[in-house]
């Protein structure tokens, strides 16, 4: 007897467990390759720096600041310095909790100073984000 029920499947799945397993992970192999290529057809937007410039330090006296990246689709993974190079007794770090870049130490030489911070963000089934923000920071005497 056949079964009339709307809810029957039985027709669409072959009986043999072997080809149902088989189905299944083609089906799921076919979602997880519309979902990458979703996310890599998909612009991201530009990841945006803040703050825009850096305060100005002074030789002798402890300096910090925060450089927070927005826009970003995933979590920022890292910060560096890919040009330039900070003031001898300033290093930058990452905060991993608020995943921040900190900018800390105290400058022990004057001068002007050109770097730039590069951030990476994690990926997924994709590559993250990546993107770069030219600073200058004068440090007085």
């Amino acid at each position: 007897m056949h079964s009339t029920r709307s809810n029957d499947f039985s027709r669409f799945f072959p009986a043999n467990e072997r080809h149902k397993n088989s189905l299944l992970l083609i089906l799921a192999s076919l979602a997880i390759l519309l979902s990458t290529s979703f996310c890599i057809l998909t612009p991201r937007p530009a990841l945006e720096f803040l703050p825009d410039k850096l305060p100005a330090a002074q030789v002798g006296q402890p300096y910090q600041v925060d450089i927070i990246v927005s826009r970003n689709v995933t979590p920022v993974g890292n910060y560096s310095i890919s040009d330039g190079a900070l003031p001898p007794g300033l290093q930058l770090v990452m905060d991993r909790t608020l995943r921040i870049g900190r900018i800390k130490g105290t400058p022990t030489q004057a001068g002007t100073y050109k770097i730039t911070v590069s951030v990476w963000c994690l990926g997924t089934n994709v590559n993250g984000q990546t993107g770069e923000k030219q600073y200058t920071l004068v440090v007085g005497e």
